[in-house]
This record gives C-alpha cells, sequence and structure tokens, in this order.
C-alpha cells in the first residue's frame, strides 16, 4: 500500500496520546510521508482538509470513540483506518501503541488487508419533512431522557407488519455495533462481515419484544407515539437530536461504509472470547 500522506487523530482524553503522537509523526516525516495531525474535537472541520490534501490513512490514537468518530469523516472519503488501542476497552482497535512502528511498515509493505464495515444511517422526519440526519459505525439510537415516561414506539420493517412496543427505546445496530449498547440491552452478537441490521428494544414492556436481524437492504421505520418528555435520537452516542410526538426515524444501511486496517493474528471471535469473556466459565 503505497502511503503518501496520513492524518494521525489523536484523542485528548489520554495523557499518553500526545507523545505517541510525536513518535508517529517523527517515524513518518523520517520517511518522506507528509502527516496532519487532528484533534478529536476538530474532526467536523477536517472534512474539507482531507479532501484538499489525498489521504491514504487515519492513524487514530484513542479508544473506540475515536475510531467512531474518524469513521465519520473517513467512510466518505474512503480513507481506511487503523486504531491504536489506547483507551479503557479497545475492541475495534487493531494494535497497541507498543506496535504502532511495526503496524505501520506492514501496511507499507502490503501485509494488511482492508474489512469493510457496514455503516447505518438515520433520518428524522416531522410531518412529512426532513429535519435532521446522521449516520454512524455502531448504531443509531431512541432513547427516553432520564425523568422521561417509558416511550410508545410504533416499528415497521420494509413493508412488513407493524410492531406496537412500549419501551425506553430502540437501538438499530450494525454487526460491528453489535458488541456495543446492543450487546448490553440483550442483543444477538453479530460477525462483523455479517450484511445485516440488528434492531433491538430497550427494556421493553412485554415478553414478546425481542431483537430482530433483518437484510441491509431493509428499511426500518421507527414512530414515536408518545414522549412524554425528553425524547432523544442519537448516531454512536453523537449528534444527539430531540424528537417530538409523532416524529418518524427511517434507518438503513449507509451508502459509504468504513475501511478498517486488519492483519493476519487473532480473529474477530478471539477478541469476543478475550474482552468479553464469552465462553468462559466465570464462576469457576
Amino acid at each position: 500500500m503505497q502511503i503518501r500522506h496520513v492524518a494521525v487523530v489523536a484523542s485528548r482524553s489520554r495523557d499518553s496520546v500526545p507523545e505517541c503522537a510525536r513518535a508517529t509523526v517523527r517515524w513518518l516525516e523520517s520517511r518522506g510521508i507528509g502527516v496532519t495531525v487532528i484533534r478529536t474535537d476538530e474532526l467536523d472541520q477536517a472534512s474539507d482538509h482531507l479532501s484538499a490534501v489525498p489521504t491514504d490513512l487515519i492513524v487514530t490514537l484513542g479508544g473506540d470513540g475515536t475510531i467512531l468518530a474518524a469513521s465519520r469523516v473517513a467512510a466518505p472519503h474512503g480513507i481506511p483506518i487503523l486504531g491504536i488501542h489506547m483507551g479503557r476497552f479497545g475492541f475495534i482497535a487493531e494494535a497497541h501503541p507498543d506496535d504502532l512502528i511495526e503496524r505501520l511498515a506492514e501496511i507499507q509493505a502490503g501485509n494488511m488487508r482492508i474489512e469493510e464495515r457496514l455503516m447505518v444511517h438515520g433520518e428524522v422526519r416531522r410531518n412529512g419533512a426532513l429535519v435532521h440526519e446522521a449516520f454512524g459505525l455502531n448504531d443509531i439510537v431512541i432513547s427516553k431522557g432520564a425523568m422521561t415516561r417509558m416511550l410508545h414506539l410504533t416499528t415497521r420493517f420494509g413493508s412488513g407488519p407493524v410492531m406496537d412496543c412500549v419501551a425506553d427505546g430502540f437501538i438499530v445496530a450494525t454487526p460491528t455495533g453489535s458488541t456495543a449498547y446492543a450487546l448490553s440491552a440483550g442483543g444477538p452478537i453479530m460477525d462483523p462481515t455479517v450484511q445485516a441490521l440488528l434492531v433491538v428494544p430497550i427494556c421493553p414492556h412485554t415478553l414478546a419484544a425481542r431483537p430482530v436481524v433483518v437484510p441491509d437492504d431493509q428499511m426500518i421505520v421507527l414512530e414515536v407515539g408518545t414522549d412524554g418528555g425528553e425524547v432523544k435520537f442519537s448516531a454512536d452516542s453523537t449528534a444527539v437530536f430531540g424528537l417530538m410526538a409523532g416524529d418518524t426515524v427511517h434507518v438503513r444501511r449507509f451508502e459509504h461504509s468504513t475501511r478498517l486496517i486488519a492483519f493476519g493474528s487473532g480473529t474477530f471471535y478471539d477478541k469476543v472470547h478475550g474482552r468479553l469473556l464469552w465462553g468462559e466459565r466465570v464462576n469457576a
């Protein structure tokens, strides 16, 4: 893989990030590779820069949240991301700081692969008009505020039947997002190569409401029947937008994908076993 310019996205929440960023810049510049360092709070303004200066790779220094933030600017430009785990959990991140230079050299040599990760797009419609839209790598979430009563939500899958549900909200997750909030809400783990979306009710007030896996070409429509207080739409816990009774949220697969750099060692199931303790007898 030819690397001419790299954007280093640095989290501001980790004390070890600045030194790691400096070491990365030194190594890249010593090989004649252009570098731009972008803080996570500057990413919204970085999209135009990535267009003006052709960027071959984004390196994220932080946790999974840093990768999620970078994916929103990288995906429309098709820029692959190398995630460096410098956060608390790092499920999406592929490498550790001690391996960073070695991994960059492997990328230069072409000893890597690129995984295409499905993303999700949500539109909020009010009285038929589009009032808000956002996309994310993990999920689109409709949720109630802390002091809000349970929501009455109507859900429709394509041209299929309508499901009425009283719950704290709904999550529409990608396979990547199936190991995030959706998992905590009782959803299944999905291999990230599966081309599907996962719909998970949050604390439903019925035994009949269960997570549903739908094809990735399916449109999912959720209507807020009653709000009773604060109701929020979000994409990857950002782009938060207030919903009103009667609003409809249309969720579908996003037209672009996140391209994640991966290497030969380990599999998705190794991560699930090692970091989520899947298959472990935790009471032994």
